[in-house]
């Protein structure tokens, strides 16, 4: 089936995005005297209240052969605390419709819960607990539990089709030593040497008030809220912030690279990946709406040069991600077993250079901002979980101290003009600057981007 945004809904957006841009949610930001970033964010559409709390504290800061220590010390935040040990933290998700999650990312981790707007409290009180004692509450059962299931994942990405493609690109992108090079869950190679004492250093570590980023949401008094969150997370021991020193803006191509991996698949997949920028460097804007003019609506320029012209391409994926450190753009397409990807290459690179050489037409150019502001609006109607509008203000106060960071993102996406795309596709997506993957059945290389 082929991939697409369907065409009536980006006609309908067309009418409402200029309006629908100028949207800003209200909220309020304080720090408290022991580092806390705080916002509060009021919205008194359900009877819910949110906590979305991030620690500067992702894989990226793994120590050297302890690959995996961030996401180990995340999993254990959601064990339960001092005062309200796992069985209770069992009885509110069933009994009170409470919701807990975490996610570990390559720059934080991060905990969403969602209450009832009547357990505002007990909601701070155990994000706070969480907090102060996590570490003293691991157990040894407790790691020894996480890591089992780590190897068990290992186990699972090894035996699936392409399960660990990612790990070779990484191998591939990254150089030896570099924050970005491992995923998230580490390298198994590195599970032996891991131990409950090293998961306890990292929270003490990072795991404080000084290195944590708060968001309430929901349908709460903000006075109240306020009390609440300086009486319990008031108290706590500061810590130290994480910072990376010396992040350059200066960009310079890396070269061309390209493999062929043959592997238990039916299904022929190119992927380029291109090094680009760091999230909030000027250009982040410009990449991420060429990302929606290359695909994502039927006016798109690889849905009309490519999906929709060649029975063959099953589907196209395209998307700028931007980190702390650095970024990368991804194309991937996926083809028949029949097809042979050098011409898809080809033809991918042939409408990249015309981007470089005459730039976008006025109406692709809407089409492409129209389908930035619904992608980015339409998570926000949730002001709970990630993704929603809490988590949103939560990572941009982590990033720049700034709630409306992806706000002002997308504010700049709808001003990029012509011209600026042009020199980004020449200086980002140019041959001298990608890494070329094929991913072809066994036996199949042939299928695959030679570029010798």
């Amino acid at each position: 089936m082929k991939t697409i945004a369907a065409s009536a809904l980006l006609l309908c957006l067309i009418a409402v995005s200029a309006a629908a841009q100028d949207y800003t949610p209200r909220f309020e930001k304080f720090v408290l005297p022991n580092g806390l970033h705080v916002v509060l964010h009021r919205d008194t559409t359900l009877p819910l209240v949110s906590i979305n709390m991030a620690y500067h504290a992702g894989s990226a800061i793994d120590p050297p052969g302890r690959s995996g220590l961030a996401n180990i010390a995340g999993e254990m935040l959601l064990l339960g605390t001092k005062k309200v040990p796992r069985e209770e933290l069992i009885r509110l998700r069933t009994e009170e419709q409470v919701s807990i999650s975490a996610f570990t990312s390559i720059d934080w981790i991060g905990i969403a819960s969602v209450f009832p707007m009547t357990r505002l409290e007990a909601a701070i009180m155990i994000e706070a607990d969480r907090m102060q004692h996590a570490a003293s509450n691991f157990s040894e059962d407790h790691f020894e539990t996480i890591v089992r299931n780590l190897r068990q994942a290992h186990e699972r990405r090894e035996q699936q089709a392409l399960g660990t493609l990612t790990e070779q690109i990484f191998d591939e992108l990254y150089a030896r030593g570099h924050p970005y090079r491992h995923v998230t869950i580490g390298e198994i190679s590195d599970m032996d040497s891991l131990t409950l004492r090293d998961a306890r250093r990292f929270s003490e570590r990072y795991h404080v008030p000084a290195n944590a980023f708060i968001t309430v949401g929901g349908n709460f008094d903000p006075a109240e809220a306020r009390t609440l969150v300086e009486k319990y997370f008031g108290q706590l021991r500061s810590g130290e912030p994480v910072g990376w020193a010396n992040i350059q803006d200066a960009f310079s191509p890396v070269g061309q690279g390209a493999f062929i991996r043959e592997d238990r698949i039916s299904f022929n997949q190119l992927h380029l990946v291109f090094p680009t920028v760091r999230a909030g460097h000027a250009d982040e804007p410009t990449l991420k709406l060429l990302a929606r003019l290359l695909f994502g609506s039927e006016t798109s320029l690889l849905y009309t040069n490519l999906l929709k012209n060649d029975p063959l391409i099953q589907s196209v994926e395209v998307s700028q991600t931007s980190n702390e450190l650095t970024g990368t753009f991804w194309i991937t397409v996926t083809c028949k077993a029949e097809a042979r990807l050098k011409p898809v290459y080809e033809q991918v690179m042939r409408v990249l250079g015309d981007i470089a050489a005459q730039g976008a037409t006025e109406t692709e150019l809407t089409a492409a901002r129209n389908l930035a502001a619904m992608e980015f609006y339409t998570p926000l109607e949730a002001f709970y979980g990630f993704g929603g509008r809490c988590d949103v203000l939560n990572l941009g106060n982590l990033y720049a101290e700034s709630p409306l960071l992806a706000f002002t993102l997308l504010s700049n996406q709808q001003r990029v003009t012509s011209a600026a795309l042009r020199k980004a596709v020449s200086t980002y997506l140019a041959s001298d600057n990608q890494l070329v993957v094929s991913a072809v059945p066994i036996g199949k290389p042939e299928n695959g981007v030679d570029l010798k």
